[in-house]
């Protein structure tokens, strides 16, 4: 009787004590690892599986960090072709830094995730690391904090002010090609009649409401957590690449928080935006924009 009881309890410690079995029929170590689909041989033992990591994330915005495709959050990954998954939270921070003179920076950067598979166990195990980064109930809570970049706000805001400037004193048109320029002459005639800088119009007009609905579906996720997300202000810097075109970049300020007694400011980047004020039209420049545009 004794060896049964030790036996049994040998066989929990090995399967993580977490054994209900999925919808394929396995079972696993931790209640956020899902089996979607199972390949066995004809012995009837599984040599493949198809896993999925149903987490959270806290902050929310630190899954944008990731491709959730790739780190086997958003669709399932067969083990076969990868056992191992590293989610890397600041993989884009020195990019974002040099790109929109602030980025988030957290902690820990990264979290390894291992998985196998044990067949006389019938069950699936993956180890964390490090150890204690994602909770009972597949909450990954993230510490971070937010890293300005003086020099490059400073140049941000100078184009700025260099871009209105350049759209409120129209060129002066040399009389001998006045003639041949005059389609030209009268396109940048009509935009610059706007009191607004005529880059920041179009994307407003054009990406405007695919950016609002990347910040409610933000709304909805902090919301669904029980957290508090306050959106502000949203601000605009234009970049001029030529007379006619510029780089938009979008930013927006808020506060967040678990409760609305504990909120801290955050600025959150909302995309690179291509403009072309001859053809009035706004393209998605970085993955942000591109992620925001397919909404």
């Amino acid at each position: 009787m004794k060896k049964v009881i030790s036996c049994a309890m040998f066989v929990c410690i090995l399967a993580g004590c977490y054994t209900p079995l999925n919808n394929s029929g396995v079972a696993t170590t931790k209640s956020w690892l899902e089996i979607s689909a199972r390949k066995n041989d004809f012995e009837g033992r599984q040599y493949d599986s198809c896993y999925r990591f149903n987490v959270r994330f806290w902050p929310q915005e630190a899954a944008n960090e990731l491709d959730l495709q790739e780190s086997c959050i958003s669709s399932c990954c067969w083990r076969s072709d990868k056992e191992e998954v590293v989610l890397d939270f600041n993989k884009n921070f020195e990019r974002d830094l040099a790109r929109y003179g602030k980025a988030r920076q957290y902690t820990p950067a990264k979290i390894t995730l291992k998985v196998n598979h044990a067949n006389w166990l019938n069950t699936t195990r993956v180890t964390v690391s490090p150890k204690n980064s994602i909770t009972s109930n597949g909450l990954i809570k993230l510490a971070y904090r937010t890293v300005d970049n003086p020099t490059r706000i400073a140049q941000l805001k100078q184009q700025e002010q260099l871009a209105a400037a350049r759209q409120a004193t129209p060129k002066t048109v040399p009389q001998t090609t006045r003639i041949t320029k005059t389609t030209t002459t009268t396109t940048k005639t009509i935009v610059n009649t706007t009191s607004t800088d005529p880059a920041k119009t179009l994307v407003q007009r054009v990406a405007g409401s695919k950016i609002d609905s990347y910040f409610y579906d933000m709304n909805k996720r902090y919301n669904k957590q029980g957290a508090v997300f306050l959106l502000s202000e949203r601000l605009l810097h234009v970049q001029p690449t030529s007379d006619t075109t510029a780089l938009v970049s979008c930013t927006a300020k808020a506060r967040t928080g678990l409760d609305a007694e504990h909120l801290n400011a955050s600025t959150f980047p909302c995309g690179q935006w291509q403009v072309n004020l001859t053809t009035q039209s706004v393209t998605p420049f970085d993955q942000r924009a591109q992620l925001i545009w397919g909404m």
